[in-house]
């Protein structure tokens, strides 16, 4: 019984050592930290939202084809105008923007609608517009009619 105490002694001895050689080294005390950063605070974040505020930032925003920059800065008779149709044959395609009651305006691919968006391609059924540097198509409505020259 002797050999066994003298064994586990000895093991005991030796696994104690070991722990404290591998053992890592104590982190500084907290209070050390936070004297050497005096000048960091963490921000705080507010506690009201005004929601006129956050509609302005949702409208600078990319979220609406990133045409709020150019929505904003086109002019009156930009705002009050729509498509009529598309007329014409295959490569003389044109599409017709109407504005008002009176005036008819032809516009080809590559020229740019009234409020400064690009016009990519007309088509039968619709244009193609370019938007942030990638094409989209505006169908017609259904109550527009083909217009015949």
């Amino acid at each position: 019984m002797n050999v066994i105490f003298k064994r586990w002694l000895w093991l005991s001895v030796a696994s104690t050592a070991v722990i404290v050689v591998i053992a890592p080294t104590p982190s500084p005390r907290p209070g050390a930290a936070a004297n050497r950063d005096q000048g960091w605070a963490v921000p705080r974040i507010p506690t009201t939202i005004d929601p006129i505020v956050l509609a302005a930032n949702l409208q600078k925003t990319s979220m609406w084809g990133g045409q709020a920059d150019a929505i904003a800065t086109a002019d009156d008779r930009a705002a009050q105008w729509r498509i009529a149709g598309v007329a014409g044959q295959a490569r003389d395609r044109v599409v017709v923007i109407q504005f008002g009651d009176e005036r008819l305006l032809p516009l080809k691919a590559g020229e740019k609608f009234p409020d400064g968006t690009p016009i990519a391609e007309v088509r039968e059924s619709g244009v193609c517009v370019t938007l942030s540097g990638k094409r989209r198509f505006l169908p017609l409505s259904g109550q527009t009619i083909p217009i015949v020259w």
